[in-house]
């Protein structure tokens, strides 16, 4: 169930952070914006962009996706086109290995990264030249109708998640750099375990006693659990974004980039130059409405 109450009040303090969006040009994880390295650079990485292992220990400054990014800015800086379909259409399991280490650790699942960017690189090659910007001209730059940006994707494994969780993700990006696509009101929210777990936590979302006691008691739950728990907090965020007025892509850095510090002591990151500090208080407050676990899900490359 979503609490329609709990939007509006979340909504309200969400105004008040006045939040200056971030452009993905941070040049320690993206290369320089162009129209074929950076498109393709970024639908790369996220096609492997899921549950990477690189915790806070690894002694980085970055930590989870950030150095995923980080690692892999490093190769394409030492080989600039590494991250095409033409030269990833071979990748092994090993090369993953060797690219995203830090400091002895590794990221989780090589040999399925490297399955993904191999299945990546391969279509794009047999069906838009190498070059996912192809995709979005075959697509003419809307999203949604049956030969749209959306449906396309889904051509790739790693973007065939029904609830498009990579796909918005990739969306989110390159719209900052100016990617303007006919229907932006059809893009959603790339609903994965961060967003899930903040909307239990602030209780915008309630599910039935029985799915969050299992929750509560660290049970992996099932592919149908999971379902509907990304479907309620993609509706919720949507009707949230409604009512503050925030385009999804936007209010989503918000969200996910303070959701996956829910249980740090102290909250600290990249956004918090770019909010207003007492409002943020108040925002971290309602975030943490209650305590949810981390969730057990079952094993996915969708997010």
């Amino acid at each position: 169930m979503i609490d329609e109450d709990r939007v509006k009040r979340f909504a309200g303090v969400l105004r008040r952070l006045r939040y200056r969006p971030i452009s993905f040009d941070n040049p320690e994880l993206f290369p320089e914006p162009d129209d074929y390295i950076y498109p393709n650079y970024v639908f790369f990485m996220v096609a492997i962009d899921h549950r990477t292992g690189f915790e806070k220990s690894t002694g980085s400054k970055y930590h989870g996706s950030d150095l995923l990014f980080y690692l892999a800015r490093k190769k394409q800086i030492e080989e600039p086109e590494f991250f095409t379909a033409k030269n990833l259409r071979d990748i092994s399991a090993e090369d993953i290995r060797q690219i995203f280490t830090f400091k002895g650790v590794t990221v989780r699942g090589a040999e399925e990264r490297a399955f993904l960017l191999r299945d990546c690189a391969e279509r794009l090659l047999e069906r838009y030249n190498g070059d996912v910007m192809r995709l979005f001209k075959k697509a003419e730059f809307t999203l949604s109708s049956e030969k749209g940006i959306l449906s396309r994707l889904k051509e790739f494994r790693a973007y065939e998640d029904p609830m498009m969780k990579k796909s918005f993700l990739l969306l989110k990006i390159l719209k900052r750099q100016g990617l303007r696509v006919k229907d932006p009101y059809n893009l959603g929210f790339p609903v994965d375990s961060v967003l899930i777990r903040l909307a239990l936590s602030s209780r915008i979302v309630e599910p039935d006693e029985d799915l969050m006691s299992k929750i509560d008691s660290g049970e992996r739950l099932t592919e149908r659990e999971t379902a509907i728990l990304r479907e309620m907090t993609g509706k919720a965020l949507i009707m949230l974004s409604a009512e503050v007025g925030m385009e999804p892509d936007v209010l989503d850095d918000i969200l996910w980039t303070y959701g996956r510090e829910i249980d740090s002591e102290k909250i600290v990151t990249p956004l918090d130059e770019r909010v207003d500090k007492e409002a943020l208080r108040d925002f971290l407050l309602f975030i943490r409405s209650r305590f949810v676990k981390k969730i057990e899900f079952p094993p996915t490359w969708y997010f």
